[in-house]
């Protein structure tokens, strides 16, 4: 990172700080919201500016990529659940997952997500906001993993830069506005991640490990802690179901080893 922009950064950091002790320290002397709003645009132009230098490389291999070998015929039918706050933010997103001829529903908030999947239907790919009244766009994509559901999950948010907790609970990050291409591109993840299960399908058991350890690696793989989970890994004694394990993490198939727990 050149001097400027850590020179930049490190500023906007400072006003933050600031004003956020202005507030603390003599709320019932300054305009709240005034000062609410400044530390807000000074967040996102950080998230911004952060943004732009570590996604230089994904959004180049994007641009570099030809979408002319992508069978759309293997999309038809999939099942898309988008869980958006904004009507029209839903809209954009049905209209575009039209013209691949999936079945689609939406949601409003995490209360009718969760009533859909209840309900069977049961998404292989998930459009997920992140800030949403009541239940945010994380918890909602947990309570969905602890149903069952194992769908490729994309968040599309206005957040651009990528929070370390949400490294691997999603399986891509789409920051708004988005194009056609943008999706195109996530679906092509979406197909890597499931030729990387089909590499892994056969070697999917019944694991030998007592019912707590197995309990344990299930709430991690669930909820997407993939450093937990890899800790857990490590601490087991050598076996077959250790390198299964250790051989599923490394894929990012927390699908066959959930599989493997739930399984009788």
């Amino acid at each position: 990172m050149n001097k400027e922009i850590t020179h930049e950064i490190g500023n906007y950091l400072h006003q933050i700080i600031s004003h956020s002790e202005l507030i603390e320290h003599k709320p019932d002397s300054i305009d709240v919201v005034e000062y609410a709003k400044k530390i807000k645009k000074s967040a996102y132009t950080i998230d911004a500016m952060i943004s732009d230098l570590v996604g230089n490389k994904e959004k180049a291999d994007q641009v570099n990529l030809d979408f002319s070998f992508i069978d759309i015929e293997k999309f038809r039918g999939m099942k898309v659940l988008i869980v958006d706050d904004i009507d029209e933010n839903i809209q954009i997103m049905k209209n575009i997952f039209n013209t691949f001829s999936c079945d689609i529903k939406s949601a409003k908030n995490s209360a009718e997500a969760l009533d859909i999947y209840k309900s069977g239907f049961h998404p292989e790919f998930v459009c997920m906001d992140i800030i949403m009244p009541k239940t945010d766009g994380y918890e909602t994509t947990k309570q969905l993993k602890d149903l069952g559901c194992d769908a490729f999950f994309m968040v599309v948010s206005a957040l651009k830069n990528k929070p370390n907790k949400a490294m691997f609970l999603f399986d891509y990050w789409l920051a708004k506005p988005f194009s056609m291409d943008d999706i195109m591109y996530a679906l092509v993840k979406y197909e890597s991640r499931q030729h990387h299960e089909e590499q892994t399908e056969d070697l999917a058991f019944v694991l030998d490990l007592s019912q707590e350890i197995q309990s344990e690696l299930l709430e991690y793989a669930k909820s997407g802690a993939y450093t937990s989970l890899k800790r857990l890994i490590q601490t087991l004694p050598e076996s077959s179901s250790k390198e299964f394990l250790r051989l599923a993490l490394e894929k990012m198939n927390l699908k066959s080893i959930i599989k493997s727990i739930v399984s009788p």
